[in-house]
């Protein structure tokens, strides 16, 4: 311990006697630590960090696997039928995410998240409400009553934490339903929005849901000690088998599809968020290299003092340890003021975040990732500091006490030329990815979506729970009429959903005339409710026969319009115009086609378009209506400013209902945007790190060179003093930088083109392989790099040969 502390104290001392190397390599470290330690961060709290729930890594969630071996929601029948074959299928749990509008609580109706669940959600969960109790199995049944149990948030934002509030009625969609519940802290469902939950009251008769096509339910159920998740997959394989052998036309699904409850809510970020921890990862080690170096040109420094301790009888295993301890020690340093870097780190990345990545905002400098930054620390401390210290170690003491300084070595070190070539390499595959990404989305920006979003700003509003059949509609169309009375706007559409702004159901359609059976599984085509204004509103194109007008009212005959891509389908080489489809649904019937319209990217500029139907909203049976027209969204087309618009659009709504909130305001350019918000999030970030990383190895390659031509100068004194022209000097020393950028690019190209499969799930419209990203990447690392050398290879050319002469 004492030499250990010995060790400490001389490495500091050394360490503050060099203070400009200190520095440069302190921040260096820090630069490559805090990256780390950020990155770090967000991994934890969005992939490794337990849910708010007991145990949570054994819940898992189920949904049913199809044929094509896609997963789907449950329908409420395929639901009750799980529910009633015993066993672990028996103990499933039901959750959807609902919307409620909540008054009486403020001078506006306010529209809050919430959930249906059924009674068992909870218990399974493993989550005991702080007041109150939670549903019972009675009051989860069709007709028992409205019953609610609140988050804290809204409990205590909303009604002052009051302790009597259980018992106690709240206007939910202008209805009372009775509190019975508050949950704990920290529990705002999975997707951290959820304020409230209703039972879901499940009838396979009647309700939202209750046609066997509509898939709507999520699954949970929790392992039994002792039970794998095969032998759950395979118990509820079985009994998918059993219910598709009582009734084969059932949409009873073709098996499970089980994920753990991490996996299920981050499968979508988890790639993107572990390529960017390996990006951090080369920045590391990018900065591990530069420190070396620095190091081995210190050493070079500290020849003489090697050979003195090891005369005085120090061992080679001694000085390393010496040698290692001060690099732990700048490790430390590094690590220390990294911690404090990655919080301007997460700072920015907070800025740029998306919520497609789940817990995100719950990122923060934490226990762990200070005990990840200390591992990190230690590790590159050894990591950086071994290949210098092995050097030192060789010193020939006879040789080491004459030297009255240092050595002159010729050209680059060995070691020196495997560290820049090796950063170099790291930097050009980053700048290759970033590359590759930034031509991506350029080809995704191109993509045409089929609509027109500039000038449109949406909004939804829910009808409340009292109002029943046509009422809904006729509520919608009035508030419609209203806005479209406003001075300034063009167009008001409405739908149940807009593109890339929400999910209308899939479901089968039959065709009038046509016998061929659909691959089971198959999305057929969406159903997507809408008003005569939709595709004036979004411009899209009515390719033939007529969009939707005054004439397709609730009493009218049932008409569709369908996108391209279904009329292809159904009908190739002939016009679908005039022929009749009917959705798979109770209460259905035959619809008329009046038109055909171009397809519409729905859910984003990187899906592919899917065949779409579209209905008039007034014509929507009303076994789907509560469904369909629960909340509906309206899109107008003006010229307006934003601000203005959203006040006349409140006072309209108001002057209809004024108890209905106005909410989800977005203007269609902003869905589109954040239909890319999570490639656009992993660009920034991308390109930061690619960047750091480029600027750390120019750095680098900079103070080898300076390094080189310090070495060098009595050898450059003499060149110059023989005849030597400053552009010969230049061309040397650029020729040996050069050398190794292009040596470093190659490598890095190679390895870009062994990681292209990781790329290539990345990228939308590109190759890996692309073959301009791929030269002109390393064209340009080559060109920083050049650039870097030529600034100590001018300073080589300004040596006066009488100083160079008498240079040590």
């Amino acid at each position: 311990m004492e030499r250990f502390l010995q060790d400490v104290h001389f490495g500091i001392r050394s360490l503050l006697m060099s203070p400009r190397f200190t520095l440069a390599a302190v921040l260096t470290l820090a630069l490559g630590i805090g990256a780390n330690a950020a990155m770090f961060s967000v991994i934890d709290s969005v992939l490794l960090k337990s849910w708010p729930v007991r145990d949570s890594s054994r819940l898992i969630v189920v949904s049913q696997r199809q044929a094509d071996q896609n997963s789907n929601l449950f329908s409420t029948q395929d639901f009750l039928d799980w529910k009633h074959q015993g066993g672990l299928s028996a103990q499933m749990a039901a959750h959807v995410s609902w919307e409620f509008n909540l008054s009486g609580v403020g001078t506006q109706p306010e529209h809050v998240a919430g959930g249906e669940v059924s009674s068992d959600w909870l218990p399974t969960l493993g989550v005991e409400p702080m007041l109150g109790r939670f549903f019972s199995s009675p009051e989860d049944v069709a007709g028992a009553g409205n019953f609610v149990v609140l988050s804290l948030a809204l409990w205590r934002d909303k009604y002052g934490a009051n302790p009597g509030i259980v018992g106690k009625p709240i206007q939910l969609d202008g209805a009372p339903y009775t509190v019975v519940g508050v949950m704990p802290a920290g529990f705002n469902g999975f997707d951290g929005k959820e304020l409230l939950w209703t039972p879901l009251q499940l009838h396979p008769g009647g309700g939202p849901g209750a046609s066997p096509n509509i898939h709507w339910l999520g699954g949970l159920i929790r392992l039994p000690n002792g039970v794998s998740l095969r032998q759950v997959r395979d118990e509820l394989d079985a009994v998918a088998a059993r219910l598709h052998r009582q009734d084969p036309s059932a949409d009873v699904g073709f098996g499970v599809y089980l994920q753990t409850l991490n996996d299920a809510f981050t499968r979508d970020a988890r790639p993107a968020l572990l390529m960017l921890m390996g990006c951090v990862g080369f920045v590391l080690l990018i900065a591990c290299a530069n420190v070396a170096n620095l190091l081995l040109a210190r050493g070079a420094t500290r020849r003489r003092e090697m050979a003195v301790r090891t005369a005085l009888g120090a061992s080679r295993l001694r000085i390393a340890r010496q040698l290692l301890t001060e690099s732990v020690l700048l490790a430390g340093a590094g690590g220390a003021m990294g911690i404090a870097i990655s919080f301007l780190l997460l700072h920015g990345v907070l800025a740029i975040h998306t919520p497609e990545v789940p817990r995100i905002e719950q990122t923060g400098i934490d226990g762990a990732v200070l005990a990840y930054s200390l591992l990190v620390s230690v590790v590159v401390g050894v990591l950086f500091g071994l290949a210098p210290a092995i050097e030192a170690t060789r010193v020939d003491v006879a040789d080491g006490l004459r030297e009255r300084g240092s050595s002159t070595g010729r050209g680059f070190g060995r070691h020196r030329s495997v560290l820049v070539v090796t950063e170099t390499a790291l930097a050009c595959m980053l700048l290759i990815g970033t590359g590759l990404a930034l031509k991506s989305l350029w080809s995704l920006k191109s993509v045409k979506l089929g609509f027109v979003p500039e000038n449109v700003l949406t909004f939804r509003v829910a009808a409340p729970s009292q109002l029943r059949g046509a009422r809904i509609s006729e509520l919608y169309h009035d508030i419609a009429e209203r806005v479209r009375a406003i001075p300034g706007v063009e167009s008001a559409a409405i739908a149940r959903d807009f593109p890339l702004g929400g999910t209308d159901p899939s479901m089968p359609i039959d065709t009038e005339g046509k016998t061929s059976v659909p691959v089971p599984g198959e999305i057929v085509t969406r159903y997507r409710a809408i008003d005569e204004d939709y595709f004036r509103a979004l411009e899209i194109p009515v390719l033939q026969g007529r969009a939707f007008d005054e004439r397709d009212t609730a009493d009218s005959s049932p008409v569709a319009i369908v996108s391209e891509s279904l009329a292809r389908k159904y009908w190739p080489g002939e016009s679908a115009v005039g022929k009749r489809i009917k959705p798979k649904f109770a209460g259905s019937s035959w619809c008329a086609i009046v038109g055909i319209v171009a397809d519409v990217r729905h859910w984003g500029a990187d899906v592919v378009t899917e065949p779409t139907a579209y209905y008039p909203y007034t014509q929507v049976p009303d076994t789907m209506r509560s469904l369909i027209e629960a909340n509906m969204g309206i899109a107008v087309r003006s010229r307006l400013k934003q601000r203005d618009l959203l006040h006349s659009i409140r006072m309209s709504v108001a002057n209809v209902n004024s108890q209905l909130p106005v909410y989800e305001t977005k203007t269609m350019e902003s869905m589109v945007t954040d239909s890319d918000s999570l490639r656009n999030f992993d660009l920034l970030l991308l390109a930061g790190f690619s960047f750091l990383a480029l600027a750390l190895a120019a750095v680098g390659v900079y103070a080898v060179m300076a390094y080189s031509v310090s070495q060098r100068t009595r050898e450059i004194g003499i060149r110059i003093a023989l005849g030597a022209h400053s552009r010969d000097v230049l061309r040397m020393i650029l020729r040996q930088g050069a050398r190794l950028a292009i040596v470093g690019s190659v490598i890095g190209v190679v390895g870009a083109f062994f990681l292209r499969k990781i790329m290539s799930s990345f990228l939308y419209g590109l190759s890996a392989n692309d073959p301009l990203t791929l030269c002109a990447v390393p064209c340009f690392m080559v060109l920083v790099i050049i650039f870097a050398c030529w600034l100590p290879a001018r300073r080589a050319t300004k040596i006066n040969p009488m100083v160079a002469l008498r240079y040590e």
